[in-house]
């Protein structure tokens, strides 16, 4: 059995097609769905407050009923990549561990965290919680993903840069065990240098004593980035449905789909069918965004032209350096499977009007390329 967890949109009836999907697969099972709520003092996370689905301490109770109705876990999202340094107040860290102590005795045992200081808090509670680490942790190397098992992580979350590095996955899974995760629909750049910098962005953002009169730096900065190479959609850490066999064989149990700013549990549900399907006939960027536009100029992939792309990778597991200038490879693959006119068309429309708008005084920093 290979399992999936996805975000929560908190819909009730999501939970129970949710169990009805799961009641159709010998496979596949969703497991649990993932979340936090929008209220009260400790609300950071990997992901803008503002973008998420709103939620409150009181709502998140009624929630866990249904939840555990439909017999599908509920993993509470607490992985802030720093917290200003509030985790080393004493007074703060009692806050922070009846805050623990609240949801857990609501029902929730599951954790997604990020910071190893929150990770021994919670360890210190003596409490049977189960700790995923996030992949805001960077876990891209076996004697990273020892330490957080050591540190008591039951899960880890893949670091996605790592997403085709076979070799290291492998080793990941020998030394973690049955718990190592992968996301399958990430859409960052692979080794972006903006990335440890907009998780702390996230973080705080939220935070009213912190005054913002630009709040899209980073995003901006990321679309631009992805339009400067017409080959880079390529270099975006997903995995495709029909590619799922390649991580079975590497010991990967466990799969994550990504995108809690999403709340049309509808499209949420599609997209799990085709992982569960490992099947799918249409755009590729369409079904990593959750059918839902990263922004106005998504370029379109043909998914069914990409088979055999990531063979490659699984069988020469060196063979990528990551000097693009050097490899053709997966400009040769954009080549099949895109419109390159229209391509080069929308990258160059998404650079002039993110530039044409951008509030940042420093031009932005894109790599050149096709």
């Amino acid at each position: 059995m290979y399992y999936f967890s996805i975000p929560s949109d908190f819909n009730i009836q999501t939970l129970k097609k949710i169990e009805a999907i799961n009641s159709k697969s010998r496979k596949f099972n969703v497991s649990e769905v993932y979340g936090q709520i929008t209220e009260g003092e400790f609300i950071s996370s990997g992901r803008m407050v503002s973008m998420l689905p709103q939620m409150s301490l009181a709502s998140l109770k009624n929630y866990m009923m249904y939840c555990k109705k439909y017999n599908i876990n509920f993993n509470y999202v607490f992985n802030p990549s720093c917290m200003g340094n509030k985790e080393f107040c004493k007074e703060n860290q009692k806050k922070i561990k009846a805050f623990i102590c609240t949801l857990y005795d609501m029902g929730i045992n599951s954790f997604t965290i990020a910071m190893p200081s929150i990770i021994e808090l919670i360890n210190g509670l003596g409490l049977d919680i189960n700790i995923k680490a996030s992949a805001i942790c960077e876990i891209d190397s076996p004697s990273k993903a020892l330490f957080y098992k050591k540190l008591g992580a039951k899960r880890m979350v893949v670091e996605p840069d790592m997403t085709r590095d076979f070799k290291t996955i492998k080793n990941m899974c020998h030394v973690f065990g049955r718990g190592v995760e992968i996301i399958v629909n990430n859409v960052c750049v692979k080794h972006c240098a903006y990335k440890k910098f907009h998780y702390n962005h996230e973080a705080h953002c939220h935070e009213s004593s912190i005054k913002q009169d630009i709040n899209n730096y980073y995003f901006h900065r990321c679309s631009m980035q992805k339009a400067s190479a017409i080959h880079n959609v390529l270099r975006l850490n997903w995995i495709r449905p029909e590619d799922l066999k390649y991580y079975y064989a590497s010991g990967i149990e466990c799969f994550k789909i990504q995108g809690r700013h999403n709340s049309d549990g509808d499209n949420l549900l599609k997209t799990i069918q085709h992982y569960f399907d490992e099947d799918y006939e249409g755009d590729l960027m369409a079904l990593i965004t959750l059918f839902s536009p990263y922004n106005a100029f998504q370029l379109k992939v043909n998914n069914k032209k990409l088979d055999g792309y990531i063979e490659k990778f699984y069988n020469h597991p060196s063979f990528c350096n990551d000097i693009c200038e050097r490899c053709h490879y997966c400009l040769d693959y954009a080549h099949k499977c895109m419109d390159i006119e229209k391509a080069l068309e929308t990258n160059q429309k998404t650079i002039n009007f993110y530039t044409q708008y951008d509030e940042y005084s420093m031009k932005p920093c894109v790599n050149e390329g096709e």
